[in-house]
């Protein structure tokens, strides 16, 4: 009995292995997370995934994670069941019941009678009811009005709303709850009662998982299902008459019907197994597809499948691998499948999987059983009689059906030089001959009966092509069944061989690359390059189609009269009537292509795999037909998922970024889950893409970088069968904003400034223009003015020895002359020299006199008699407006002098004198003389200098305190200038009663007698410091602003850096000396000098600006007007009255 049962048990195992393993899942994996316990579908189809780390979606390429609060803090917790209601994911968690909305992309804020560990939720009465460790509640959709619903039930399992009420399972049993009536628990077994897991409706009944078994619930009776007994129900789906149940021992499927169950487990040596043991969700989609959540991810099993993926283990029942660059069928009904590491043959008569997998064989190089001469395989062939020959990396390999062994042969030309050692290719001509290619040996011809009867493993071709071809290295030949055969060269270049005359014609010049060729059954031709498949018919026509969009290599096959195009995963079908369709073979990267007429597949090669696709899948897709549900499943920015303000991204037919957001990758997604077949789709991002782009692959993913701020549209659309973009399946408005410095308030700004930089420019030019013109003006000004200076000058210069010779002459003959008569006259003449001496003085400038380098007009003079005339000048002058008292201690006192300009300095002094007096005090002119000094000397009666201003008296720009100036300048200065430049010394002396200023020069002769106390004064003035270190200063100062005076742009600064003094010290002192700033003493020292230019009317108010500095007119009459009260104008016109 023991020996049965074990038996038994072996048989029903390997009976469930088998039935396990015929199961084919698909795994999803998601990053960060790895137990999946919840799973739901939105009305899109997107799927939602609740696991140990927070919520997924999932598009059927990828998963999106949205665990990511809007405060941006993290929602990781695990997920135990989820409802879907009006878009709204409703959550049972470790943290309470949580809430989802998908179209705005954002959690509900939880409240806090909500929180708390909850395990289930479902919809019943109008009201979301959940239950966890802390009992069974309700609230309405919106999450409030939260109100108990039972205070006895506990620890909360599962909910189901069914017609009979909700059922609650719970940690102790189950228990329905019906409205207006008492909780009714219902016994599960006699014993204690188990946890209940897991809650499913199926429409007629409720199925019950709990830890231990599976039951039927009619409303009545409660029935256990006896194959599930033993099991811990996790979770359970139904589909149509299948329960499927979760374990923590793989996945059930129990069929209703006729009670029979199948099991599936996870096997480590099969990707296609389910990928954990360990089942805590199933779900079935509005598809109908199952979908398992594990402690490994998900694992689903399509229920309409466009292909079959069969792995390669599945034929080989072996772990070893091989890269199919072939498949085919032979005459005796065996597959051969070859690539890298051999070739794989069995018998496959009822498909294409083996008929027994003992029945398997894999030739290679090094098995002991199936020899084969070399493990690179690149053609199987069979012939019309059934012969089966291998093209390898070692020649050819001839099958024996017999013995299913291998024996090895190479073929070579005449000198042996050239050979088949690398076999690519062989055809049968009809003729009774082979053709075969080989890599750098071109192509062989040879009898068949010679090459098969062959005893040597070497026999000599019956010709030779090599110099005849466009290259030495053939890689496949095609006979037509019309007389040629077709060769192709590696990579490029394409020749026809006429199997009756042997002549080569070039039909594709090897400059351009031919990816394959292959025959239709009506012995048409067509050849795949790039981009192009080009058609050589039967009638010698030929036809051209452009694939656009595709230069990858492309692989033919003639299937039932169509022509699949297969490049990379995308496949383009051409039919015969011109119409064209297109699908995708997402995941897989076929390497070979085979349409096995027996099974209606079409067998795809690839590394370690077939697909199969079955070709009634497969449609030809017209402008009519509905498009695939297509949709952006999510928005990256910067690698990140993005939700808009507007909402999840999947809703939104527009979204706006900002600049810095311009990283872009939209995740979009056809649902393939669906079960229809998968379409090609090309995309243009409107305003970045000029041409249309082809999604490839298995990701349909697009991105973009650095996009610049502007206006986009995304669109999509799918393509036909020669790569043209068709209908429209999706479309997105996308705009980016402008940086702020490039918004358009900012441009708005730009455009004022560059108006306001416009105008400086002009205003600068036109400044720039006009300071020039004044520039050019004051130039041509100041040219003429010092012409016109220069005239002036040497005129005076002229004039002024003859006058001087004419004013000695006259007080000569004055001082000799006795006649009354004689003496009249003479003083009369006096008087016209002295007026005529005065218009001369006053037609030059003072300033200019005194610094002139001319050597004076010297006349010996009776300096006396000279200063008692200009006193009795000055009483006729001023009559009584002035008392002059003139006194002198020498009848006569000669001095040598310049006499024309004696004169004038001495009107000066006696007009200083009167303006600074004493009120109606008389003013004294005095003549001393001593010890061969003569001083001549004005006493001014009231007037006191303070010692303070002593050392700067004779600074020609300075004034001292509570003294009156002339316009022209300072008057001791000139008295100053011009006793130094006649070779005399200015004395100055003040004290409480008055002031005495005098002039000191060498005698000539003297004749009088002594009076010390008039010499004794000037003398005693003499003592005065008035040549101190800042009087020395301030006539630096001055000099510096003198030289300067003419120059505009000579300021403070240019004063500081021509003095090397610092800019406080420079002010301090000149406000000390002064009580002026500097800026106003240079003003002051332009204004003396315009007002001595204007006085003495040689130049005009313009030239005189320009000369002392200004450059603006209404500026310098203003600065004019402010110094002296009156306009430069009406001053220029006062002085010539």
């Amino acid at each position: 009995m023991i020996y049965l049962r074990t038996i038994v048990t072996t048989f029903l195992a390997l009976l469930l292995y088998a039935t396990a393993t015929a199961q084919v899942f698909d795994n999803v994996s998601i990053d960060d997370a790895s137990s999946v316990c919840s799973i739901a579908q939105d009305e899109q189809g997107i799927l939602w995934f609740g696991s140990d780390n927070g919520l997924y979606s999932y598009d059927g390429y990828r998963t999106i994670p949205h665990n990511t609060n809007t405060d941006g803090t993290a929602i990781n917790s695990r997920i135990h069941c989820i409802h879907f209601i009006n878009n709204k994911l409703y959550m049972a968690t470790e943290r309470g019941l949580m809430m989802y909305d998908v179209k705005t992309g954002r959690y509900a804020a939880q409240p806090e009678r909500v929180k708390g560990d909850t395990r289930a939720v479902t919809y019943y009465g109008g009201r979301l009811w959940f239950g966890g460790a802390q009992g069974l509640l309700s609230c309405n959709l919106q999450m409030d009005d939260i109100r108990v619903e039972s205070k006895t039930l506990h620890n909360v399992y599962s909910l189901l709303a069914t017609k009979h009420g909700l059922l609650v399972g719970t940690i102790s049993g189950l228990t329905l709850l019906r409205h207006g009536k008492p909780a009714m628990p219902i016994r599960i077994g006699d014993g204690e009662q188990p946890l209940v897991n897991a809650l499913l409706g199926d429409g007629s009944a409720a199925w019950i998982g709990t830890e231990g078994a599976l039951y039927r619930y009619d409303g009545q009776q409660l029935k256990a299902i006896p194959a599930l007994a033993g099991n811990s129900i996790k979770s359970l789906a139904t589909y149509g008459d299948l329960i499927y149940a979760g374990t923590d021992n793989g996945l059930y499927t129990y069929n209703k019907l006729n009670g029979t169950t199948s099991h599936a487990l996870h096997d480590s040596r099969s990707p296609r197994t389910i990928a954990n043991n360990i089942v805590w969700a199933v779900y079935t989609d509005r598809w109908g597809n199952l979908w398992a959540g594990t402690d490994q991810g998900v694992s689903d099993i399509k229920r309409h499948r466009v292909f079959n993926y069969i792995p390669l283990s599945d034929i080989t029942q072996t772990g070893d691998g091989n890269c199919l660059h072939l498949i085919y069928r032979s005459a005796d009904g065996r597959l051969w499948l070859g690539g890298s590491n051999g070739l794989i043959s069995y018998n496959a008569t009822r498909g294409f999987m083996p008929d027994n997998t003992a029945d398997v064989a894999w030739y290679r190089q090094n098995s002991a059983t199936h020899y084969m001469s070399h493990n690179r395989v690149r053609r199987v062939y069979s012939d019309r009689d059934g012969t089966v020959i291998i093209c390898t990396d070692h020649g050819l390999n001839i099958y024996n059906p017999a013995t299913r062994q291998m024996r090895n042969i190479i073929v070579t030309d005449r000198s042996r030089r050239y050979s088949t050692a690398w076999a690519y290719d062989i055809v049968d001509d009809g003729k009774g001959r082979y053709w075969i290619s080989s890599y750098m040996g071109g192509v062989f011809v040879v009898d068949k009966y010679r090459l098969l009867s062959a005893s040597t493993p070497a026999i000599i071709a019956d010709r030779h092509y090599l110099k005849e071809l466009q290259g030495i290295h053939v890689w496949q030949l095609v006979a037509d069944g019309r007389g040629y055969v077709w060769a192709r060269m590696y990579n490029s270049g394409l020749d026809r061989i006429n199997i009756r005359t042997m002549k080569v014609d070039h039909i594709v010049g090897k400059d351009n690359k031919v990816n394959t060729i292959c025959t239709d059954r009506k012995g048409n031709l067509w050849v795949a390059m790039q981009g192009e498949v080009r058609c050589y018919r039967a009638n010698g026509k030929t036809q051209s189609y452009n694939i656009e969009g595709y230069n990858d290599n492309a692989m033919l096959c003639e299937v039932e009269g169509n022509i699949w195009v297969m490049m990379g995963q995308d496949c383009c079908i051409l039919n015969p009537d011109g119409s064209s369709t297109c699908f995708s073979v997402p995941g897989f990267r076929p390497l070979a292509i085979w349409y096995d007429r027996p099974s209606r597949h079409v067998l795809l090669g690839g590394n370690d795999a077939i697909v199969a696709v079955p070709i009634a899948n497969v449609h030809n897709i017209g402008a009519k037909d509905k498009p695939h549900p297509f949709l952006l499943s999510a928005l990256m920015v910067d690698g990140k998922p993005y939700t808009p303000d507007g909402g999840a991204a999947t809703y939104l037919s527009e979204i706006t970024l900002t600049s810095r957001q311009n990283n872009l990758s939209f995740l979009l997604s056809d649902l393939p889950m669906s079960g229809r077949q998968p379409r090609m789709y090309a995309y243009r991002l409107e305003g970045a893409d000029r041409h249309w782009q082809y999604l490839h692959g298995e990701r349909q993913e697009i991105s973009y970088s650095a996009l610049p701020s502007g206006k986009y549209t995304l669109e999509v659309r799918e393509v036909d069968g020669l790569g043209k973009a068709q209908g429209m399946v999706y479309q997105l408005q996308v705009t980016i904003l402008p940086p702020w410095y490039l918004s358009i308030w900012a441009k708005a700004l730009y455009l004022l400034a560059v108006i306001a930089l416009i105008v400086w420019a002009v205003n600068f030019y036109m400044i720039r223009r006009r300071l020039r013109e004044e520039r050019e003006a004051k130039e041509q000004v100041m040219k003429e003015s010092a012409a016109r200076s220069a005239f002036f000058d040497n005129l005076s210069r002229q004039l002024k020895q003859p006058l001087g010779t004419l004013f000695g002459s006259v007080l000569g003959m004055l001082h000799d002359e006795k006649d009354s008569g004689g003496v009249r006259r003479l003083e009369q003449m006096r008087r016209d020299v002295v007026e005529m001496n005065t218009l001369v003085y006053k037609a030059l400038d003072m300033q200019t006199v005194a610094h002139s380098s001319d050597k004076p007009a010297m006349a010996t003079i009776d300096i006396a008699d000279f200063c008692r005339r200009a006193a009795d000048d000055a009483r006729i002058r001023y009559g009584k407006k002035l008392d002059i008292d003139y006194r002198t201690d020498a009848p006569t006192a000669y001095i040598s002098i310049d006499v024309v300009g004696m004169q004038p300095m001495l009107d000066e002094l006696i007009a200083f004198a009167a303006d600074n007096r004493k009120a109606d005090a008389p003013i004294t002119l005095s003549v001393g003389s001593a010890e061969d000094k003569t001083s001549v000397s004005v006493d001014i009666p009231g007037m006191t200098i303070a010692k303070g201003d002593m050392p700067f008296v004779f600074n020609r720009y300075y004034s001292a305190t509570g003294s009156k100036q002339q316009a022209g300048g300072n008057t001791l200065a000139l008295i100053h200038e011009f006793a130094e430049h006649n070779g005399g010394v200015a004395t100055i002396e003040t004290g409480d009663n008055g002031t005495t200023v005098g002039m000191t020069f060498e005698s000539a002769h003297t004749a009088s007698a002594h009076n010390p106390n008039i010499l004794g004064s000037a003398a005693a003035a003499k003592t005065h410091d008035v040549d101190s270190i800042d009087a020395r200063l301030l006539a630096k100062i001055t000099q510096a602003v003198e030289e300067h005076v003419a120059d505009s742009d000579f300021n403070v600064t240019r004063l500081q850096e021509t003095l090397g003094l610092g800019s406080k010290l420079l002010y301090r002192k000149v406000k000390q000396m002064t009580g002026k700033t500097p800026v106003e003493f240079i003003r002051q020292i332009r204004m003396q000098r315009a007002a001595i230019l204007l006085r003495a009317g040689r130049f005009s108010v313009s030239e005189v600006m320009y000369m002392v500095g200004f450059s603006n007119s209404s500026y310098f009459s203003k600065c004019f007007q402010k110094a002296y009260g009156i306009t430069p104008a009406a001053w220029s016109t006062g002085t010539r009255k």
